[in-house]
């Protein structure tokens, strides 16, 4: 392996669904309104996925929009690593589909579930196939339809949540500049409780244990878990650019809850003109928050070739990590 191998961000895509769900329709089935939904989110609206789209409908329409921005062709891609909690089936994977669909050669291609944190642990693992030789292009896909797995009965939960998915072609290049500069990856399952979502296959539930049988969260704790953590991997992502002599020029959060992160920015300081957000229209998409962002910073022209970006999710798992990249 060429020791100046580096993982470099080749190029980025999103779909969302068509269909726009906004804080007024929930005001219909449940106590509540479109001023409480934003004053305690941020969010104003988001999409929710239509009959006939899935979580690997969305994804195949990203990674199309991502290899083209590459300038790739699907048999130039040598793996394919899809994060999701919504998988069209429990077998094959969605990753799978992708390929299929994409007409890619007969590579590797799995899932990974890590909730919210998603699309960064696939980036690592994606980054750590290209260093070591075993791959020159991977697909990487944040891809969710939480629609489908809400209680829309709960008003604390069912308004937080929306459909889409966003893709990245990551390649192995010699630039020593540009690339992911550092990634990190946090788990804790002993709290595993606090954020919980349905399976297909659910466990057979023990005397008076009830089944998890719609996403649950356990907000206020959930509120200072995230908050606490997206706090941390500031600090650290802000030692480590200081180490390697960069600046990062935009932040791209997992997109909660705007109180959430109003409260990390404050307690560091990291300037809010400097943060990418648009939960405002999207909602929390869980594994496809970051990367749907992050294609829309390069799209708006906020993230430029050059500059240097700061990855931070956090959620159920619990799972948190960050990723420096420069692009």
């Amino acid at each position: 392996m060429n020791r100046k191998t580096k993982t470099v961000l080749r190029g980025t895509g999103s779909c969302l669904p068509s269909r726009i769900v906004a804080n007024d329709e929930f005001v219909r089935t449940i106590d509540t309104s479109d001023e409480w939904i934003r004053t305690r989110t941020g969010i104003h609206e988001r999409r929710f996925a239509s009959p006939g789209e899935t979580s690997a409908t969305l994804a195949i329409a990203a990674a199309r929009k991502a290899l083209s921005k590459a300038k790739l062709d699907p048999h130039e891609i040598d793996l394919i690593i899809c994060a999701t909690i919504t998988p069209d089936m429990m077998s094959p994977a969605n990753a799978c589909t992708i390929q299929a669909a994409l007409g890619c050669r007969q590579i590797p291609a799995f899932d990974i579930s890590a909730a919210c944190t998603g699309f960064i642990y696939a980036m690592s693992i994606g980054d750590q196939f290209i260093r070591s030789g075993t791959a020159k292009n991977v697909l990487i896909v944040g891809t969710e339809v939480l629609s489908r797995a809400m209680d829309f009965t709960d008003r604390n939960t069912c308004i937080l949540f929306g459909d889409g998915a966003g893709a990245a072609v990551l390649s192995a290049s010699d630039q020593e500049t540009s690339g992911i500069q550092y990634i990190s990856l946090y788990s804790d399952g002993v709290n595993q409780n606090l954020i919980q979502a349905p399976a297909r296959v659910i466990k057979q539930a023990a005397p008076g244990e009830a089944t998890v049988e719609h996403v649950r969260i356990h907000g206020r704790e959930v509120f200072r878990f995230a908050v606490y953590r997206m706090v941390e991997l500031i600090q650290e992502a802000t030692l480590m650019v200081e180490r390697l002599g960069l600046k990062i020029d935009l932040m791209v959060p997992h997109q909660v809850n705007r109180r959430i992160i109003d409260s990390a920015l404050s307690s560091t300081g990291f300037p809010v003109e400097k943060v990418m957000i648009n939960l405002d229209r999207y909602g929390n998409t869980s594994a496809a928050s970051v990367p749907i962002a992050l294609d829309g910073a390069i799209r708006e022209g906020r993230a430029k070739p050059g500059d240097t970006v700061l990855l931070v999710a956090f959620g159920g798992g619990l799972t948190w990590g960050s990723a420096i990249v420069t692009l």
